[in-house]
């Protein structure tokens, strides 16, 4: 069965979503608070990363390390690290340049980012 075979790839989207959900949730809701929306992402940035480290080490990459393991979180960082960028950079050219509403920007910059994020996770941070 086709689930079966890429129940790593599911577990990680069923993770992702949830996670991601919450945080656009936030997202709206500080930037319709007034918040611009690069300081909400450099804010809540940071939290998310940990969440989503802890969650995807133990549910979707099932890794069970009691600790954070040095190596794997600096790789992890890392990555992240470079997901905020490219986040940051879509923000800034999309909606502060070209004048996209940045609630959709977001919205397509979450699945872009989770894509690079699985096949970097799955290749550079939790590879077998």
């Amino acid at each position: 069965m086709l689930f079966f075979r890429y129940k790593e790839f599911f577990r990680y989207v069923l993770v992702g979503l949830s996670l991601n959900s919450l945080g656009y949730l936030i997202y709206l809701m500080l930037t319709n608070a007034g918040m611009r929306p690069l300081v909400v992402v450099t804010i809540f940035y940071p939290i998310s990363v940990l969440m989503g480290f802890l969650s995807h080490r133990k549910l979707t990459f099932q890794r069970h390390e009691k600790q954070l393991q040095g190596l794997i979180f600096f790789r992890y960082i890392l990555l992240y690290l470079v997901g905020y960028f490219l986040n940051l950079l879509m923000l800034y050219v999309l909606h502060e340049l070209l004048g996209f509403q940045h609630e959709y920007v977001q919205l397509v910059s979450i699945f872009i980012i989770a894509i690079f994020l699985y096949v970097s996770m799955k290749n550079v941070v939790f590879k077998n």
